[in-house]
């Protein structure tokens, strides 16, 4: 499982943030007034920020784009890792053999992309975005100084502003531009993190103001999920600004809170170790985060279609013993036959290339 050419302390946040996923859509799907739990709160809180924050963040490991040619081959990679999965999932898997009508009705479907697999669409036109602004921001600065940074931003604020003009015009929820909007600040920020973070490291309080910024945020974050029902806050201004402010202080403070963890118990060290002597460590479930990280895009587009195996008649209310019983049954057989089916698709490599399996 260990990956010498991966960074694995990424893939476990991005394996936590898929299992929050798994677990979100367990909540709202066997049971009734999750919404209104603490829990609820937290995972809502957390799941797909983290997840934008991680993309962006991964954009440090990406080659600069410097000729024409650069660019559109990183045009094409990226809607064949994204659009692609969403094309043949939206309309071939639901659509066709599900037999979930609605979504082989596309003009439907470009409206209510929430519907169905709106992350690939959101991040893709995130990535597209800033594939853009960075490559026309290096065409202008002709530099990796500050110059760059700074017209790097106000193409992608630009970018964010054509966005809310074809939103104003075809409707908010066209081809998810809501959602992509919102996300579009925490790619950003998870992007001059990851430009960033060693410089500041290395200088001589860099460890100081690292976990001086960890505390504040978690406070932050704290305070605000246990006053505001999040998920339940209308789109005004005010609303917005304390949903970004409290996924981002808890996105920063669980991302630096679990990097701790992972290095005390060693960092990449413990992946040598075999499943047995992970066990009798207590490192188990950093394995089963990080297997999560690597098949993410996997599970996502798997989970929705596995939910809520033992569905029953009534839902019951969250808060009581036999929605907590639904929840947690779910969520761990939807994982295990996540994993079966994922092992068994991956075997034909030409079913991997169809469903766009890493």
């Amino acid at each position: 499982m260990y990956s010498p050419n991966r960074n694995n302390y990424v893939d476990i946040m991005r394996g936590l943030a898929m299992l929050l996923v798994v677990l979100c859509h367990t909540m709202t799907g066997c049971t009734t007034g999750s919404e209104e739990s603490f829990l609820f709160n937290v995972v809502w809180s957390l799941q797909m920020p983290l997840f934008i924050l991680i993309s962006g963040y991964v954009t440090r490991y990406s080659r600069s784009i410097n000729t024409g040619v650069e660019l559109w081959l990183f045009i094409k990679r990226r809607t064949l890792a994204y659009m692609l999965p969403w094309v043949v999932w939206s309309f071939l898997v639901r659509g066709v053999v599900f037999g979930q009508y609605n979504l082989l009705n596309i003009k439907w479907l470009l409206w209510h992309m929430d519907s169905g697999y709106w992350f690939l669409v959101t991040i893709w036109t995130i990535s597209i975005a800033f594939g853009l602004s960075s490559f026309i921001a290096l065409k202008i600065a002709k530099n990796q100084g500050i110059k760059l940074q700074v017209i790097k931003t106000v193409l992608y604020l630009v970018a964010m502003t054509l966005l809310a003009g074809i939103g104003y015009v075809a409707g908010m929820t066209f081809f998810a531009i809501k959602l992509t909007l919102y996300y579009m600040p925490f790619f950003f920020i998870g992007y001059l993190y990851g430009q960033y973070s060693e410089k500041l490291y290395e200088t001589k309080y860099g460890s100081n103001i690292k976990d001086v910024v960890v505390m504040i945020c978690l406070a932050t974050w704290l305070v605000i999920i246990t006053r505001v029902y999040l998920f339940c806050l209308s789109d005004s201004g005010m609303g917005i600004v304390l949903r970004v402010i409290s996924s981002m202080s808890g996105c920063i403070a669980v991302c630096g809170l679990c990097k701790g963890i992972y290095e005390k118990i060693g960092g990449d060290k413990f992946y040598s170790l075999g499943v047995e002597q992970c066990m009798q460590t207590g490192r188990l479930s950093m394995s089963i985060l990080h297997w999560a990280g690597k098949k993410s895009l996997e599970i996502y587009m798997i989970h929705g279609l596995l939910l809520n195996i033992l569905m029953p008649g009534v839902k019951p209310y969250f808060s009581s013993p036999s929605g907590y019983g639904y929840v947690f049954a779910n969520f761990i057989i939807t994982l295990i036959l996540c994993a079966l089916f994922i092992s068994l698709l991956s075997k034909n490599r030409y079913v991997k290339r169809i469903l766009g399996m890493k």
